[in-house]
């Protein structure tokens, strides 16, 4: 071919993880579990109108920054403490 038009800002190329890898080096503490287990639930429960509040899914869509995550985290978790009752806001990440 003539002309490259193919992966011309590419600087590198890493290869992604396989999910059962990452367990086995961060494997889910029971306080992870629970909590993921716990908004599960919760989720389900809006989703099939037994908890009328409100599902709210707000926040970056993927992590750049950590600590710019955290502090969004924290905001998120604040709002959720206080507006509990109405809402459940799950940080999208």
């Amino acid at each position: 071919m003539k002309y490259k038009i193919d992966d011309l800002r590419i600087k590198e190329i890493n290869e992604v993880v396989a999910f059962d890898e990452v367990h086995k080096e961060l494997p889910v503490s029971d306080t992870g579990a629970r909590t993921v287990s716990e908004t599960r639930q919760a989720i389900h429960g809006i989703l099939t109108g037994v908890d009328d509040r409100l599902l709210v899914v707000i926040g970056p869509c993927s992590i750049h920054d950590p600590d710019a995550a955290m502090e969004c985290a924290s905001r998120l978790r604040s709002i959720n403490d206080k507006l509990r009752d109405d809402l459940f806001v799950v940080m999208r990440v």
